[in-house]
This record gives C-alpha cells, structure tokens and sequence, in this order.
C-alpha cells in the first residue's frame, strides 16, 4: 500500500499528537459577525495503515445527531488529502498541512471551479487542549461567507485500531 519512498503519517510533526478523542463547542457566525448557531461534537482520530482516519458526530441543541467520516491520505511530508463520501463534503477538495510545531492548516476547494471554498488553522494549545477557527468564503466572490469558532479537550488519548 506505501511506496517505499512515501513518508509515514506517524513520524509526522504535528498528526500524530491529535490522535484519540476531542469533545468541543462549535460557534458559527455568518459574514456580519453574528452568530448564526452552536453545537458540541466529538471528533475520534486516529492514524490506520498510514491514513488519517477522522469520525465526526455532531449533536445539536434540537437533539439531532450527525455523523460524517474522514479519510486522509499522504501525499507529502507532512501533508494530506482529506476525502469524504459524506454527501455534505462530496464535492470538495481537501489538504491540510502542517503549518508549524502545533499548528495544522487546511485548505478546502471546490472539486468542480476549484475556488477556495475554507481555510481552517487547528492550533494545539497542550497536548489536551486545542483552538480550530474557519473562515468560509463565498466561492463566487471570495468575500467572507463566516467563520467558526472551535474549542476542543482530548477526552481519550488515543483509540485502539
């Protein structure tokens, strides 16, 4: 499955310390800086025959519950192809990067014009704590769409594969 050449995902710099369990709250505000809605998620990590593998389920205040899955693959030292088959996802482009010692960057595309659809900078704080924000753009115009605010604890440290 690996080519002799292509870097591991567990001797990444900054992956590798985002595996286990994060519950946190979610704040989204639209282009005007108001807020738009909240809600808490838990996201389970984990790294699986060198692919970031990521499960999403989201719980709103209404009680609904949604599930979305995650598969990142290598494509560079220390970078990633997120994929989606979830339907909200299908049709975006992901990479993430990591940015920095804590620091992870993502990039999210539209598949079909490939506008810039997201930026997203996941900041780990300590090994337990983490800031994710988002700015989403409109893919016509590139303005400011709104952005999102995430605070995250690692609940478990790390999931058996």
């Amino acid at each position: 499955m690996n080519s002799p050449n292509q870097p591991l995902l567990k001797d990444f710099k900054v992956f590798p310390k985002h595996i286990g369990t994060w519950q946190g709250n979610w704040i989204i505000f639209d282009e005007n800086y108001q807020e738009k809605t909240r809600f808490t998620a838990v996201l389970t990590q984990n790294i699986v025959e060198n692919q970031w593998v990521q499960t999403n389920v989201t719980t709103y205040s209404n009680g609904q519950c949604v599930t979305q899955h995650f598969l990142g693959t290598v494509i560079g030292e220390g970078k990633l192809l997120i994929d989606s088959s979830d339907s909200a996802f299908a049709d975006y482009k992901s990479i993430a990067i990591e940015a920095d010692e804590n620091i992870i960057v993502f990039q999210v595309w539209d598949k079909q014009t490939g506008q810039l659809r997201a930026v997203e900078t996941i900041t780990l704080i300590n090994p337990s704590e983490r800031v994710r924000t988002t700015q989403s753009l409109n893919p016509e115009t590139g303005k400011l769409r709104g952005f999102m605010v995430i605070t995250e604890q690692k609940i478990v440290e790390k999931d058996s594969a």
